[in-house]
């Protein structure tokens, strides 16, 4: 063992420190640990899954990066670990490892300096968060040691939320002990606006219902930012609510959820609970109050958002059947046109232009489709079978 992890560390030397890439060694994260007291360096690991698109890219293109390379070579022990796969299922578990990619910065008796999560695209931020790693009064362990003696520091908080939050270590409730501290006006507050983005996502928490039943004065501070951050945080969090439930107690604790969030009539509140409608009308496949639904709501709700408007469109082109709702539905993907026109949506103005028997202007429009196609370099198979189909029909 002590020969092999010599012959390593030799062949690292050799061409390790100039090589175009991060060197990745091939140790267990116990040979890892060693290595790293020997050389007197912190260790680095590439958490990945063979099914991670972000993980590739980043392998492609951040650890092929000259500057990115030659720091990690120099200043870290590297190791690339598979997390579903051997040693990689418990060193998830350990680490509390939940989202990919994940990048591990421990110490050489395996604390942790430092957790990212993400495919950052500027090489330079994988520099800075190394260096954050290595630094005593900026790292993982200095800002769990130091919290509660900063805890009224906004600049200190706002590191210690983003650092630890990263690392799945904040600690239960300290969102809402935190935000106690100031009145509603101070989290509106620069740092402390951050902190509300990188942490307030939890919309059970006290934090996050005291921001929605002050929507008005928030939205008024900080803009339409702010209305998006709590639209989109109550629809993703009753959306992945209504995905599980399956059983019936799940079902109720869903509908409990819902009623209590919708019920406040935040800005974006009645824009949620249409998409919401729409969601459950689809998970129940009742296609006909689905119709219903997107008639009476999808102008008021949808009107300037190209990619929604063509969602329902299309829906309603391939499960609805009242003649109102088509028609209404050949204008959501006309205006979707006039927002983004790609050839995926006239493909859908196309169709629903035909199902109403507008035959030849139907023609046309996916004539148009399988221009900008070939423009935009995408198949044009289908559009073409289609104008044949609708040719001969």
């Amino acid at each position: 063992m002590i020969y092999m992890r010599y012959l390593v560390l030799c062949l690292f030397m050799a061409y390790g420190l100039h090589a175009d890439k991060i060197v990745f060694r091939d140790l267990s994260l116990k040979e890892g640990l060693e290595v790293a007291k020997e050389e007197g360096k912190p260790v680095f690991i590439d958490c990945f899954t063979t099914w991670c698109g972000p993980c590739k890219w980043m392998s492609a293109n951040i650890f092929t990066d000259p500057a990115v390379a030659e720091y990690y070579n120099e200043n870290y022990v590297c190791l690339k670990i598979d997390m579903e796969k051997g040693e990689g299922i418990d060193i998830a578990k350990k680490y509390s490892i939940r989202a990919y990619p994940t990048l591990l910065y421990l110490d050489d008796q395996g604390e942790r300096l430092l957790v990212t999560v993400g495919a950052n695209r500027d090489p330079k931020s994988y520099i800075e968060a190394g260096e954050q790693a290595k630094d005593p009064k900026r790292n993982l362990p200095y800002l769990l040691e130091n919290v509660e003696a900063n805890f009224k520091d906004a600049d200190f908080m706002f590191n210690y939320f983003k650092t630890a939050s990263a690392a799945n270590m904040v600690a239960e409730g300290m969102v809402d002990k935190y935000f106690e501290q100031f009145e509603v006006e101070e989290w509106l507050k620069s740092k402390n606006w951050e902190i509300i983005q990188y942490t307030a996502d939890d919309v059970n928490s006290k934090t996050f219902k005291t921001l929605l039943r002050n929507a008005d004065l928030v939205v008024k501070k900080k803009g339409k930012v702010a209305q998006e951050f709590m639209e989109q945080t109550v629809f993703y969090a009753l959306a992945n609510g209504l995905y599980r439930a399956r059983s019936e107690e799940a079902k109720a604790t869903y509908k409990a959820q819902k009623e209590e969030l919708l019920k406040i009539d935040f800005p974006g509140s009645k824009k949620v609970a249409f998409q919401i409608n729409l969601m459950e009308q689809k998970q129940n496949e009742d296609y006909k109050a689905y119709g219903m639904v997107a008639l009476k709501g999808t102008k008021e709700h949808c009107w300037d958002d190209a990619r929604q408007l063509n969602d329902i469109a299309w829906t309603v082109y391939e499960k609805v059947e009242d003649p109102a709702v088509l028609k209404a539905a050949v204008m959501w993907a006309k205006r979707a046109i006039e927002l983004a026109p790609s050839h995926y949506i006239y493909d859908t103005y196309a169709h629903l232009l035909a199902v109403n028997g507008q035959k030849e202007q139907a023609i046309k429009i996916e004539e148009e489709a399988i221009d900008l196609a070939k423009k935009e370099g995408a198949k044009t198979e289908d559009y073409e079978g289609y104008i044949k189909e609708l040719r001969a029909s």
